[in-house]
């Protein structure tokens, strides 16, 4: 197991603990939920930034500032 996925894993008990915590009544769907809001947060935080620009739209993007830069100002 990657030190990732552990941080991953102890994630969720933690979130599934605090919203077992904070609930008053119906302790297993508290733990869902506050485990689902971990899984979509870390989503957010890790997958997300990184899939904003394709590889392809980054090459392009570094050939329009080379063409950029070539020409006479």
């Amino acid at each position: 197991m990657t030190r990732k996925t552990k941080v991953f894993l102890v994630s969720v008990v933690l979130g599934a603990i605090l919203a077992v915590a904070v609930a008053e009544d119906n302790w297993p769907m508290a733990a869902i939920i506050g485990a689902v809001l971990v899984v979509a947060l870390w989503i957010f935080v890790h997958t997300y930034p990184r899939d904003l620009a394709p590889p392809a739209d980054r090459r392009h993007e570094n050939s329009l500032r080379r063409k950029a830069g070539l020409k006479p100002h």
